[in-house]
C-alpha cells in the first residue's frame, strides 16, 4: 500500500469522508423520491400472485407502504453507490492493482443483494407462505392485510439480501489476508451451526421452514470457501 503524505491530517480525512456521506444521502433521498413515485407499480409486483386485492385497515397503513416500498427500492440503487463512495475513499492507501481488484466488489455487492431478493421473494418466501397458510387450512378465515404481507416479505427478502453478501465479505477478507480458506474449512461445523441458528431466528417454529432457510445459506457459505479457495490460491500464485 502507499504511504498517506503527512499533510493529510485526521481533519482532511473527516472532511472527505463527510463529503462522500453527504454524497450518499443525496443520493439515496433522490432515489427515495424516484421510488415513490413509482410505489404503485413496485406493490403491484409485489403482491401479483394474489389473484384478489390485499385490504388495508386505514389510510395510514397505504401510507405506510408507500414509504416503505420506496425506503426499500432506494437502499437497493444506493448500495453500489455506497460501495463505490467506500472504494474511493480508501482508494488512496492503496496501490493501482489494489483499487482495481477491489473496484469488481461494487459491482458484485449490488448483483449479490438483488440476487438474494429475488431468491428471497420467489424461493423462500413464497414455500414459507405456503406452510403457514396450510397449518390454518379448516380452522380459520384467512385474511391478508397488505401491511402483514408486505411486513411478512420484507422480513424474509431482507434477510436474506444481506446474507447472500457473505461470498463478498469473505472475498474481501481474503483479499486483505485477514480470512484464508483452511479457516473457513476447520470451523465449517460452527459455522453450520450459527447459519441454523440465524434461519431458526428469522423464520416460523416448524422444521419445514428452517429447513428451506437453512439450505439456502449453507449452499452460500460453501460458495463462500471456493471464492476464498480461489482468491488465495491467486495471491500465493498457486
Amino acid at each position: 500500500m502507499k504511504t498517506i503524505s503527512k499533510e493529510e491530517t485526521i481533519v482532511e480525512h473527516l472532511t472527505e469522508f463527510r463529503k462522500r456521506l453527504i454524497l450518499v444521502l443525496f443520493y439515496f433521498l433522490v432515489s427515495f423520491l424516484g421510488s415513490l413515485l413509482l410505489a404503485s407499480e413496485i406493490y403491484l409486483l409485489l403482491t401479483s400472485q394474489f389473484s384478489q386485492k390485499l385490504i388495508v385497515l386505514g389510510p395510514d397503513d397505504i401510507l405506510w407502504i408507500y414509504i416503505q416500498l420506496a425506503s426499500i427500492s432506494s437502499l437497493v440503487w444506493t448500495l453500489p453507490f455506497m460501495v463505490y463512495q467506500i472504494w474511493a475513499f480508501v482508494r488512496p492507501a492503496l496501490t493501482k492493482k489494489e483499487a482495481r481488484a477491489l473496484l469488481t466488489y461494487v459491482p458484485a455487492s449490488f448483483l449479490c443483494f438483488v440476487g438474494g431478493l429475488a431468491v428471497g421473494f420467489f424461493v423462500v418466501m413464497p414455500s414459507l407462505l405456503n406452510v403457514l397458510l396450510s397449518l390454518g387450512d379448516g380452522l380459520f378465515d384467512i385474511q391478508i392485510t397488505a401491511k402483514n404481507y408486505l411486513v411478512f416479505v420484507l422480513h424474509i427478502c431482507i434477510p436474506v439480501a444481506c446474507l447472500f453478501e457473505l461470498p463478498i465479505l469473505v472475498a474481501f477478507l481474503t483479499q486483505v489476508s485477514i480470512l484464508t480458506p483452511y479457516f473457513l474449512i476447520k470451523y465449517r461445523r460452527y459455522a453450520y451451526f450459527i447459519l441454523l441458528f440465524i434461519a431458526v431466528s428469522i423464520t416460523p417454529a416448524d422444521i419445514v421452514s428452517d429447513i428451506i432457510m437453512t439450505l439456502p445459506l449453507i449452499l452460500l457459505y460453501e460458495l463462500s470457501i471456493l471464492v476464498s479457495w480461489l482468491i488465495w490460491k491467486r495471491r500465493k500464485g498457486v
